[in-house]
């Protein structure tokens, strides 16, 4: 781990933690578990914002580099990419009731709680699972997702997003069936 006195350095090495996820799909419905409809999703790259968040070789090690504008730009591209696929759904923010969001830090689940206009109970799994493992990268939104199964959310329309360098930013927007017994 690369560590120096560079703001973004220090708070990298507090934040992040160390994940994987994976989701396995299937056109095949299982009587187990919740069905969980993938029904659209959308990435947005913008390499011109590539040096608000990258990894960088230095002296032989991995260096994150991380600016204060991340959490302007997570809300700012979050926006762009709900928007789109809300849009094309025909749907509006006011559907969705279960916010899958990567947390990124603290920082950023406040500029996503602004730009949504959402309450803290909103953001309650992603702000849970911050407090717990830290900033775990895009993988993240799998713990968050899974956080939000075991609470028994509300089926209906749930927004799933994450971002990371490049700058990028993924959005899924899901169809989950209540609760059995709900």
């Amino acid at each position: 781990m690369y560590l120096d006195d560079d703001p973004g350095v220090i708070v990298s090495a507090c934040l992040f933690g160390d994940g994987a996820g994976a989701a396995v799909l299937s056109c095949q419905p299982t009587s187990t578990s919740r069905q969980i409809e993938w029904i659209d999703s959308i990435s947005l790259i913008d390499p011109s914002k590539r040096k608000a968040l990258m990894f960088e070789q230095r002296e032989g090690m991995l260096r994150n580099v991380l600016t204060r504008a991340v959490p302007s730009l997570a809300g700012q591209y979050a926006r762009q990419v709900l928007d789109t696929l809300l849009d094309r759904g025909r749907l509006s923010p006011s559907d969705v009731g279960t916010w899958i969001l990567h947390a990124g830090g603290r920082d950023v689940l406040l500029a996503l709680e602004r730009e949504f206009d959402l309450q803290p109970r909103d953001l309650q799994y992603s702000a849970a699972m911050l407090r717990e493992y830290g900033n775990m990268s895009s993988a993240f939104v799998y713990f968050v997702l899974q956080a939000a199964l075991a609470d028994k959310a509300p089926g209906g329309w749930w927004w799933m997003s994450s971002f990371g360098a490049g700058f990028s930013c993924h959005g899924a927007l899901l169809r989950v069936a209540p609760e059995a017994g709900a």
